[in-house]
């Protein structure tokens, strides 16, 4: 990583960011009639996964949630009246899709969904075994099983199996499917997740360019946003001067702001992600002292001064940035 020090000395171009809200706003709109105009089950929830794996659903909370209530309520039946689409509902894609997303925010949804999808002896049933988008999605899905749900664990081991047999295959979903198999979607950073999936989502054929187009505007936006919270820390950290008094200590204030940004990336979770960043700074330093610098004679005296000080009153002292002497 850069040292921080770079970020200081990096300004901020707040012109762009005034022209870029604008056009942000304006597809904001545009996705929200989306998101109440589509009425087929399926394609308003692979419109719901796709806001989601780019980063967007920050954006679109109570939208989000009008539109699962409706999905919910349909039972896995079609909210329109198409017929192609109400057959199409019943694949196994649309039924781990489905259920991915309601036990994601919270649903009670069953994994019995899946007993339609094998056959009497307990086993899928063998046509699936070459539907990689259905698998992708079936292997997605059984990463939110609870504990006892035996079905979506049988689900990860068919999914995880049929799926390495497809990799290296010319298949519409093969970025994708090489991803999950490398990590699954659960395990990774939605900032970084979501920078990958912008650059695999413009390579389908069927990408939703006002989507994709707000995805690119968004994630700069939120990079700036980010950008101005790393300069507030530097400067702070910079301030109190731990780093040059004790040279003995990590210098990692990248490394503990960007595990705030894993925790809330959102923009509005400014005072959230400086309090986190400045609070793991502090403790890493104690962590320091205690492991790699001081003797147990030094640390017992050390930890004796501690028990004697008002921590909360030093510690806050710091966080607000005043100056340390020593």
């Amino acid at each position: 990583m850069a040292h921080h020090m770079y970020f200081i000395l990096t300004p901020l171009d707040d012109c762009k960011q005034i022209m870029f809200k604008e056009t942000i706003e304006d597809l904001e709109k545009k996705v929200v009639v989306a998101l109440n105009n589509e009425n087929g089950s399926l394609k308003l929830m692979e419109l719901i996964d796709s806001i989601e794996k780019l980063g967007l659903s920050h954006r679109f909370q109570d939208n989000l949630r009008r539109a699962l209530e409706k999905i919910a309520s349909t039972n896995g039946n079609c909210i329109g009246q198409d017929e192609e689409e109400e057959e199409e509902e019943e694949t196994l894609h649309a039924a781990s899709l489905r259920f991915r997303l309601l036990r994601q925010y919270g649903y009670n949804v069953s994994e019995d969904f899946l007993w339609r999808f094998m056959d009497s002896h307990g086993s899928f049933m063998r046509c699936l075994n070459s539907d990689a988008k259905a698998l992708l999605s079936l292997y997605e899905a059984s990463y939110l099983a609870f504990e006892g749900e035996s079905d979506l664990h049988k689900a990860k081991l068919f999914a995880t199996e049929q799926l390495l047999k497809l990799k290296g295959q010319e298949t519409e979903v093969l970025d994708c499917v090489d991803h999950a198999m490398e990590l699954p979607m659960y395990r990774r950073m939605l900032r970084l997740q979501a920078r990958w999936y912008i650059n695999a989502y413009g390579k389908q054929k069927d990408a939703n360019l006002l989507l994709l187009e707000l995805a690119l505007l968004d994630f700069n936006m939120v990079q700036s946003a980010l950008k101005r919270d790393l300069q507030e820390v530097s400067k702070w950290w910079q301030h109190i001067g731990l780093a040059s008094k004790l040279c003995f200590i990590r210098d990692q204030l990248m490394e503990c702001f960007f595990w705030t940004v894993g925790m809330v990336f959102e923009p509005q979770y400014h005072n959230c992600r400086v309090g986190l960043a400045k609070v793991v700074m502090l403790i890493t330093t104690l962590d320091d002292i205690y492991d790699v610098y001081g003797s147990l004679d030094e640390l017992k005296i050390f930890t004796e001064a501690i028990k004697r000080t008002k921590c909360d009153h030093v510690l806050f002292y710091a966080l607000l940035g005043g100056t340390l002497t020593y």
